[in-house]
Formats: C-alpha cells, structure tokens, sequence
C-alpha cells in the first residue's frame, strides 16, 4: 500500500498538469464520451467496500489508469489493479496488498453527442491476473439536457479461473442523475444493482441494489468525483434485508483524473 500511495504521488508532482479533456461525472458509471484524439489522461481510483455480516471488513481496491484518444471516437486505455482486504472476527480471509489483475479498455462512442435521443457508446475490457481471466462488456448510455446529465450502463462480466477450470460470471445494472450546480461543481445521486451466477448465467448466487450520492469537483488542473453508496436490498438475506455475504454494506469510490 504504502509503494502504491508513493507511485501515485510521484505521479501527480512530476507530470505537467493541464485541464483535462475526459470528465468522469460519476463514480459508478461511464458516460458515452470519449477523449478527444491525441488526448493523455492518468486516473486514480479508489474504491472501498465496508461491512459484513459480522465482525469487522474493509475491502481497499486501487486502481491506476492510463487513458489514450486513438481517435474522437476511440479511446484505449490500461489499468493496473490492486486489492487489499483487512478482516477480524468473522470468517473472511484478510489478504495483503498486491496486484491483482492487469487491463486493457476499449471504448467507442457510436455518434456524436445529441446526434439522437440518446448518446450510446460500447465498452469493452479484458483482464489478466495469475490464472484469472476477466471479460467486460458495457453498453452505455447518456444525454445531456439542460445543466442534467443522466447515464445507464449495461455490464456482462465473465470470470475464467484456468487452473480450476471454473467460470463464474456477473450483471450489472447501474444508473445515475447529476446536476451541475455550476461549471465546476455538481451534485448527483447513482443507483447499482450487482448480480452473481454460477458458470455463463446457469444460476443466480445472490444480488444487491445499492443508492447513494455522487460530488463531482473540477478545476483547471484536476476533475474529482466522491460517490458513496449503501445496500438497501439483498438475497439471500443474511439478516435487514441485505446480502451482507457476498456484498457489502457500503461502497466508497473517489476517481481523480488529470490530463498529461
């Protein structure tokens, strides 16, 4: 943890820091914009996953991106991963930080912003990590009216353990509502529903449904985005109506993006 919190700070001190050219609005969802082409932008996510069903559980989740506009339309990206668990008195593993997986991103805007309806984009991301392979496509959706922007993703996610032999896959469903108080300031609310199955979609293992606010800051060096989300359903229950096995109770994501 501690070499992570070094690299990112060498990071942020040693590039030259112009306005960024990608604003992220939300903490849960992607907007269907891409960089402009030729574009450079470093992102530093922070994700936090608190709360089971006994004892104490915190779930850190770094992650460092390196985003690309190949064209207007296309943007490539390359995330490294980390993962850190720290648990006491129930029956969850804590686990050092590490690397977890490695990414590639793809994301292509299929027309140009209020061109019709709806602004739709695909994303696609591919994961590596020991004898994990991940499997990521999204559909996402936005508009902008007014000083709104309102977005929906559409997330399949498929997990292959190699040396197990064993594949497990995951949907998710996320929207989210934010007003731009001023141009540099806005404040929003986002929705999730995460859901696990067994093999390609055979079974359902267990879901949550998570809402929460989104801040979203921008000056012309930086842009950050602060979401926090709270479960409010569940199942199987494990007790409030609330899956509190496979899920957490809380979710704390913050992304700050800079231009290089």
């Amino acid at each position: 943890m501690k070499r992570f919190l070094l690299l990112v700070t060498v990071l942020l001190f040693a590039i030259n820091i112009n306005s960024f050219a990608d604003r992220r609005y939300f903490g849960r969802s992607y907007t269907s914009y891409t960089l402009p082409k030729g574009a450079f932008e470093l992102e530093i996510w922070n994700t936090g996953r608190i709360g089971k069903d006994a004892g104490f559980y915190y779930r850190w989740q770094p992650r460092a991106e390196f985003e690309y506009g190949v064209t207007d339309r296309f943007t490539a990206s390359l995330y490294f991963n980390f993962n850190e668990v720290r648990s006491k008195d129930n029956s969850y593993p804590s686990k050092g930080f590490s690397l977890s997986t490695t990414s590639l991103e793809f994301r292509y805007r299929l027309t140009n912003p209020n061109e019709i309806f709806i602004d739709p984009a695909l994303y696609f991301e591919f994961a590596y990590g020991g004898d994990k392979i991940v499997y990521e496509p999204k559909l996402l959706l936005s508009k902008r009216f007014d000083n709104f922007i309102a977005v929906a993703n559409v997330v399949s996610e498929i997990e292959r353990y190699v040396a197990d032999n064993k594949t497990e896959s995951k949907f998710e469903l996320t929207s989210g509502l934010l007003y731009e108080v001023t141009p540099s300031f806005g404040l929003g609310v986002e929705f999730r529903n995460h859901r696990n199955f067994e093999n390609i979609y055979e079974k359902s293992k267990n879901e949550a449904t998570f809402v929460g606010p989104t801040i979203n800051f921008q000056t012309e060096s930086f842009y950050l985005t602060f979401n926090f989300l709270h479960q409010i359903a569940g199942s199987p229950s494990t007790g409030q109506n609330l899956d509190l096995k496979e899920h957490e109770k809380y979710e704390v994501r913050t992304i700050l993006g800079v231009e290089l």
